[in-house]
């Protein structure tokens, strides 16, 4: 390497090592992916776990504007959606795949997303009411749902679960505060939550999860509690309440179960994620609110990877944060 590149390496490390602001991150992650393919070997990004970034502000390719949900395919790839209502897909290691826009946008945009086993990515298109289906090259496969309050119907729906025998739960805000059940083939089955849950109505229930034993968690955002539901909706557990100590929450936006059927949740105003117990005892937290690598401002979901990464979107800091906690 000649005398610039070497200087241009030198200003690049440092800027890594300094963890500057997002944009920066996600640009000095291009730069590292550029780097590998000449040769040099970047610096590992370390500070509080975190082994990869990508993003930063943007509309191109690997650019985020406010990226709002994640998911993580059964193959590694890493779907993310962000509020320009486009819809990109990573490698595992935070490479561009490719990348489509929703159909419609003027209303609104998707605040989440979910891959199905079967590898179809359902996306609530929250402010059209309905839910969307595609293939991971985003191609439409099916919508289901139109707006109101009744029976197959949608008021802002939030997120999507899929159980072992393919039902198909929709979360749901604003006037209808519940969660509903649906067929795999998209027919209405009932209503699994709705009004007053342990004592509480619920409030923006931003973010469903099933675990091994095919029960529901519910991340009850306004809440600021966690739910555990059985197949018929009986509660059996619930846990949390708004503070910033181990094992309280503020504003938990998604809840997800990880491969040691523990319960990863992200806490929007929280800027952390915490884990807990199914009994709801915290185990551990991990970040604060900031802008540099190993921080997070208002992150709105993570998702985990079946070889125990965490990928975190940090909202407004424009990026993802891959971590190994």
């Amino acid at each position: 390497m000649d005398a610039e590149t070497q200087r241009s390496l030198r200003r690049t490390r440092g800027w890594v090592r300094s963890a500057c602001e997002s944009r920066q991150a996600g640009r000095a992650g291009a730069f590292l992916i550029v780097l590998a393919l000449v040769g040099c070997d970047p610096p590992p990004l370390t500070p509080n776990g975190v082994v990869g970034v990508f993003g930063g502000i943007g509309l191109g390719h690997g650019e985020f504007n406010y990226p709002r949900g994640i998911d993580v395919a059964p193959d590694g790839c890493v779907f993310v959606v962000d509020k320009s209502a486009r819809i990109q897909r990573f490698s595992g290691e935070g490479a561009f795949e490719t990348a489509w826009t929703m159909p419609e946008r003027f209303k609104g945009k998707p605040v989440g997303l979910t891959v199905h086993p079967d590898g179809r990515l359902f996306v609530p298109d929250t402010h059209y009411h309905r839910v969307m289906v595609f293939d991971r090259d985003g191609r439409e496969l099916a919508r289901f749902g139109t707006h109101g309050r009744g029976d197959g119907e949608f008021e802002l729906p939030t997120d999507v679960a899929i159980a072992d025998d393919g039902t198909i739960y929709v979360s749901e805000y604003y006037g209808n505060d519940r969660i509903t059940r649906w067929s795999p083939e998209f027919e209405f089955r009932g209503v699994l939550a709705a009004g007053e849950v342990g004592g509480k109505p619920l409030a923006r229930p931003e973010s469903i999860a099933i675990d091994a034993e095919q029960t529901i968690w519910c991340a009850d955002a306004c809440n600021h509690r966690l739910l555990r539901l059985d197949r018929d909706g009986n509660l059996l557990t619930q846990f949390g309440h708004f503070g910033d100590g181990p094992g309280e929450l503020r504003y938990p936006y998604s809840v997800t179960v990880t491969p040691e059927e523990t319960l990863l949740v992200c806490e929007y105003e929280g800027s952390r994620l915490q884990w807990f117990t199914k009994e709801g005892r915290s185990i551990r937290t991990w970040g604060s609110n900031g802008r540099e690598v190993g921080h997070l401002w208002l992150p709105w979901g993570a998702a985990v990877a079946a070889d125990g990464r965490v990928y975190v979107v940090d909202s407004y800091n424009s990026r993802v944060q891959i971590v190994r906690p």
